[in-house]
């Protein structure tokens, strides 16, 4: 099952955040709640953690690039599962 890694909201009326620095590459297992992604906002700065365990398969917004709040960072699936 493929899992998406979104940037968090960190407070209201916020529209970007920065993606500052992935913890781990693609290809690499990953454990839920493990701290997987740096990202910031005007308001906070923090890690994500892994919503799921599995195979972080693909970084959509690399490190040291803008993206909309709530939008889709990476992707996490089961060993085996192929991506689009």
């Amino acid at each position: 099952m493929l899992v998406n890694v979104v940037m968090p909201q960190g407070g209201q009326d916020l529209e970007v955040g920065l993606v500052v620095e992935w913890l781990k590459k693609e290809g690499d297992p990953v454990h839920k709640g493990e701290p997987l992604v740096h990202v910031e906002t005007e308001k906070i700065s923090l890690d994500v953690e892994s919503p799921a365990d599995g195979i972080l398969r693909k970084i959509v917004v690399p490190g040291g690039t803008e993206t909309a709040i709530l939008s889709v960072i990476g992707t996490i699936a089961t060993a085996g599962e192929e991506i689009d």
